[in-house]
């Protein structure tokens, strides 16, 4: 379930003429401004410039954007960086300061040693999350974990409850299981809709060759426009960053899934369930996925809206939606978002209306 952006080649487009051409694409709220303060106004004029916080594991880069109650980001992949974020979550800077992080082994953000990369795990990344809480001096974050940043966004939840204020789980997984159902959901379109890629896949299986090598990626990369999102054609409008920074960890994603990851989970990801814990979770939780998602599918999704508690959780479908509903219904989902997360956190969680 690597990132389409940065692990299969995809052309990166050069900051100049990114800048340049942005004006047709931001989020609504950036659209007031023009020129530099475009850029200015949408979070990527400040990539690549945020600051360092220590933690036990290394220095960890973060970005912040506004002002108000925190809302921290968790990118997904495993081993992206927050980059794909920019510039649509600078829609949230109006009323809280959102926090762009990348985990240890991420973006900027240091590299465990190679005799340590067993050490890549889901409650590790959340322990990123709480050395940066108290980096910054907050009492209280809310969290958004995109794709697999759900997953430490979700363990940091349940480890440090009295710390989140709210906690949104887009387009998520949730354990072990859920992720074989995303390998098998994406391979299962691969088959069917692209079976003269998918009988040259299985001929370099027959070779011996694992979903890890390269040749193998850049096959499999050619059906993944129809699996991340219902208009593939919206792929031109997430943020292409030319620096190599950004480019997404194929270790840390080997770490977590194994040496074959697009076929079957192994490495430490493979027993991992927080499903006994989570009916104890009174964080009031967002779940929302696209309809059109064949990676953290609707079916996943209500797998985790039914472990968590019914009185704290909500689960919210966008009907024409990929994996990034925040590109293909912005409106829809940012509007959500504002509804969701107080602009002024005063300590008390609200328990949401049960769907």
């Amino acid at each position: 379930m690597k990132s389409q952006v940065s692990q299969n080649g995809v052309l990166k487009i050069a900051s100049l003429i990114l800048t340049a051409a942005m004006a047709s694409w931001l989020p609504a709220s950036a659209m007031a401004q023009t020129g530099v303060e475009t850029a200015a106004k949408s979070g990527i004029e400040m990539h690549g410039k945020g600051q360092f916080a220590p933690s036990r594991f290394g220095k960890i880069y973060y970005e912040t954007e506004g002002s108000g109650s925190p809302i921290f980001l968790v990118a997904g992949g495993p081993g992206s960086s927050h980059a794909s974020f920019h510039p649509w979550f600078s829609r949230l800077a109006a009323e809280h300061t959102v926090v762009y992080l990348d985990n240890i082994g991420r973006g900027r953000s240091d590299r465990l040693a190679p005799q340590h990369t067993k050490e890549y795990t889901v409650e590790r990344d959340a322990e990123d999350i709480e050395a940066l809480r108290i980096a910054l001096g907050y009492d209280r974050i809310s969290l958004i974990g995109h794709s697999y940043g759900g997953m430490p966004a979700l363990a940091y939840a349940l480890k440090y409850p009295q710390h989140v204020s709210r906690l949104v789980l887009s387009s998520t997984m949730l354990n072990a299981h859920s992720w074989q159902q995303n390998i098998d959901s994406v391979n299962f379109t691969a088959r069917n809709q692209f079976p003269e890629i998918w009988e040259q896949l299985m001929q370099l299986r027959a070779r011996g060759v694992k979903s890890s090598a390269a040749e193998y990626g850049e096959l499999y990369g050619k059906t993944e426009l129809d699996i991340y999102w219902r208009d593939p054609d919206l792929e031109s409008k997430l943020f292409q960053s030319s620096d190599p920074a950004d480019g997404s960890n194929s270790d840390v994603y080997r770490s977590f899934i194994g040496e074959d990851p697009e076929w079957q989970v192994a490495g430490t990801m493979k027993r991992y369930d927080p499903r006994p814990r989570m009916q104890s979770l009174t964080v009031p939780t967002l779940v929302c996925v696209g309809r059109y998602d064949r990676v953290g599918t609707p079916k996943i999704a209500g797998e985790i809206k039914a472990a968590l508690p019914a009185s704290s959780s909500k689960l919210v479908v966008f009907e024409r939606s990929g994996h990034r509903p925040w590109v293909e219904e912005t409106d829809a989902y940012f509007n959500l978002l504002k509804d969701f997360f107080p602009i002024d956190d005063g300590g008390t969680a609200q328990k949401l209306s049960a769907q």
